[in-house]
């Protein structure tokens, strides 16, 4: 009997009102709330690891249990009673991937609540915003410097209650002041009395409440809550875990490591998991600064999705770690790549292979599985990528690894993924929609390229307090407007062009996608790190470019020294240079982050005029694949630093934040139009 809360209408902006479900008769997914998902998981994989993680100061690992997750989530969920999280109103998450942060989400969800994540590398100010949107009674932070955040903040948050800090080190104000606990102390406590109201709260979840609260990017403007439902969630859950191939119930292993207040996180290490009884590994939070493949050595992961910097990253590595090889080392490997890419490429083309041809493969697969096994992706089966745009260059890269990237297609107005390409049939799509989810093309011009829409049970409720931008992204006949650009070949394959925000018009009426342009700049120059295209109202297109660098792996800010394979191209031009600084004639601190700084230097390169002969050269060369002369890229101007987190250019997801690269270079810019 499905348990549903009356409705009317299929869109909601409150925490207290529920909506209608876009459910058909061919719909054989049932509906479900989160903690229903749960209950019947941990019934079905009582005795099977569930949560593992490291305790470095004991140099162990922990072991969870799907019983034992249970059970702390009961805890939880009581704890959470206890300290005031009200019915309908969020719990704020503002922490690092951790168990904890599993077993609180799970509770809050169990207690009546929606769950709110925070990107850990958030201002006090956006946390502020989060907490405040979100209607937020209660708030769990990950250590002393996310708690100095909310110490600051928690006196203008009336409804704020509790601050819940999950590991030390502990101000003395911890466990003394009110309002303010450590995890231990709280979940420590015996609150058997709480049980029945926590069972009153469950017996009052319906599957059309609002479950999650997912803020958006917010690259222009302060970010939105999307709200996502139980249904939305256990569906897209559903989905997915059926689309997967050769899943064994019990079996999988993934790593968790990209941020939990990100759509994809949540569904694949939270939910997928559940769904097939994976056993869910914790990077520690250094993972993207160069610690994640140690976690996936002890983990072996059977499933990985990573946005495309991670891969790019690990193609650095890789790349370094070739280059200190003897010469018949990497002759070998780069014709056992080879062998291997081309037969990924046949595969994918659905060509009959040889047995010579097979002969080939196993032979060539043997001098590469050394790779996947340093990798600690020697067991892994499916390779996804998504969040960003994937060059071409990098998806070639990893099929000659015998890692086939699929794409992703989804946002979190989706709840997740819209496609998901794992059986690949090209390298161009994003696949074909999964099942039960519709897709058109909005107004499609001659080529057949629109707005892509979607309509299904995956759909977002609606923004937060926000009924006008509700109705501009959900119409009333059910389509989501995504705000992305694309087209559908003759295979039912969803091509992506761009972001509709981001498409440049130029001064003569011109519809440029960027994307497209920067990665054939890129394909041509290896040593770019990032290409940024200009020219939205302009009379022609300039780039901003800026070549690889090291990062400071405990800052993730960019480092001045040059990476392998940048030296290596420049030695090939007769440039001996092994520091950005040297190169372009520019300070060697600019004490990043630090915008003035940054502009000044980059308004200051001289660089060595072989330099600037090639990376024109390059452009030319990019400029000759062109569509029309409209989107051949005249100018061009160095930067001083790659984009990073830190200083601001790219998000936390790792997708590059356009209008702060345009607002911080603008004088940069102006230059290369007068």
């Amino acid at each position: 009997m499905e348990k549903l809360r009356p409705a009317n209408s299929y869109t909601s902006t409150s925490l207290h009102e529920a909506v209608l479900l876009r459910k058909d008769e061919q719909d054989t997914i049932g509906v479900y709330t989160v903690p229903e998902l749960f209950r019947e998981s941990c019934r079905k994989f009582g005795k099977l690891p569930a949560l593992v993680w490291e305790r470095p100061e004991q140099k162990d690992w922990i072991t969870l249990s799907y019983e034992e997750y249970e059970q702390q989530v009961e805890l939880a969920a009581r704890m959470l009673l206890h300290v005031g999280l009200e019915a309908r109103s969020s719990l704020g998450v503002l922490a690092f991937n951790c168990p904890e942060w599993f077993i609180v989400e799970l509770a809050a969800l169990r207690a009546g609540g929606v769950l709110a994540g925070i990107y850990p590398s958030n201002s006090a100010e956006a946390c502020f915003h989060a907490l405040a949107t979100s209607e937020a009674t209660v708030c769990v932070v990950d250590d002393d410097k996310q708690m100095a955040k909310l110490r600051a903040i928690k006196h203008r948050l009336p409804r704020l209650k509790t601050v819940i800090q999950l590991h030390g080190p502990y101000e003395s104000f911890v466990n003394q002041e009110e309002g303010y606990f450590s995890w231990q102390h709280l979940m420590a406590l015996d609150l058997e009395q709480l049980q029945p109201e926590l069972q009153r709260r469950e017996s009052d979840i319906y599957a059309n409440d609002c479950a999650m609260l997912v803020f958006t990017s917010g690259t222009v403007g302060m970010p939105k809550a999307v709200m996502l439902s139980h249904d939305s969630l256990v569906f897209e859950t559903k989905i997915i875990g059926a689309t997967l191939k050769n899943t064994v119930l019990g079996g999988e292993r993934i790593v968790s490591y990209l941020p939990l207040s990100h759509i994809a996180a949540q569904i694949f290490d939270v939910f997928v998991a559940l769904e097939h009884g994976g056993c869910v590994y914790f990077a520690d939070r250094d993972a993207l600064k160069g610690t994640l493949v140690r976690t996936f050595q002890k983990a072996k992961p059977t499933r990985m999705f990573g946005v495309p910097r991670v891969f790019e990253k690990f193609q650095e590595r890789l790349v370094a770690a070739e280059a200190k090889a003897s010469p018949y080392s990497r002759y070998l490997l780069a014709k056992a790549r080879d062998v291997v890419e081309q037969h990924q490429l046949a595969t994918i083309a659905g060509e009959k292979i040889s047995l010579y041809g097979e002969a080939k493969y196993w032979l060539a697969f043997r001098l590469i599985r050394p790779i996947r096994q340093m990798l600690g992706l020697d067991e892994c089966k499916t390779f996804l990528t998504g969040a960003a745009p994937v060059s071409s260059e990098l998806k070639h890269y990893f099929l000659g690894l015998d890692m086939p990237l699929g794409d992703i297609y989804g946002m979190s107005e989706s709840a997740g993924a819209i496609t998901l390409h794992e059986t690949m049939t090209n390298l161009y799509s994003s696949g074909t929609p999964l099942v039960g989810i519709e897709v058109k093309i909005h107004e499609p011009d001659a080529k057949g390229q629109g707005e892509i829409v979607t309509r299904g049970r995956h759909n977002f409720m609606g923004y937060l307090g926000q009924p006008l931008k509700t109705e501009e992204a959900i119409k009333p006949d059910g389509w989501m407007y995504t705000g992305d650009m694309g087209y559908m070949d003759e295979h039912g394959n969803l091509v992506i062009c761009g972001r509709i925000k981001e498409l440049i018009i130029t001064a003569g009426g011109e519809n440029i996608p960027p994307v497209h342009i920067e990665e054939l700049i890129k394909e041509e120059l290896p040593c770019i790190g990032n290409a940024l295209l200009v020219g939205d109202h302009r009379k022609y297109l300039t780039v901003l470019l800026s070549l690889k660098t090291k990062s400071d792996p405990h800052t993730g800010l960019p480092l001045d020294e040059l990476r392998g394979d940048t030296i290596a191209w420049l030695q090939e031009l007769g440039l001996n240079q092994t520091h950005l600084s040297e190169l372009l004639n520019i300070p060697a601190d600019l004490q990043l982050p630090n915008d003035e700084r940054s502009l000044a230097a980059a308004l200051d390169i001289n660089a060595e005029p072989k330099l600037y002969e090639a990376i024109d050269a390059g452009i030319k060369r990019a400029n000759l694949k062109a569509i029309s002369s409209a989107q051949r890229v005249q100018k061009f101007a160095l930067l001083p630093h790659e984009f990073s987190v830190p200083t601001g250019e790219l998000g936390p997801t790792l997708k590059t934040r356009r209008n702060i690269v345009h607002k911080k270079y603008a004088p940069l810019i102006e230059r290369l139009y007068n």
